[in-house]
C-alpha cells in the first residue's frame, strides 16, 4: 500500500487550518484580495494550493535589519 501523502489542493477549511486562522477570517482575506491565491473550481469550488500557502507565509516575514540577532 502507498504512503499516505498531503492534498496538493485544500479545500478552504483546510487551508484555514493550515494557516492557523479561522475559515471567515481567510474567507475575509479573500474577499479584501488580501490572503494567498486561490483556485476557483467550476465558479464555485475554492481551493488552496499546499505551496502557494507556504509561499505566501514566508512573504509575511518580517525582517529586521540586524537580522534578528542581538
Amino acid at each position: 500500500m502507498a504512503p499516505q501523502t498531503t492534498p496538493t489542493f485544500l479545500t478552504e477549511s483546510e487551508a484555514a487550518e493550515y494557516l492557523g486562522v479561522s475559515k471567515k477570517t481567510l474567507q475575509r482575506w479573500r474577499f479584501g484580495r488580501l490572503g494567498p491565491n486561490y483556485v476557483k473550481v467550476a465558479g464555485k469550488l475554492i481551493r488552496y494550493h499546499q505551496a502557494i500557502l507556504d509561499t505566501w507565509m514566508d512573504q509575511q516575514t518580517i525582517k529586521h535589519e540586524n537580522g534578528g540577532q542581538l
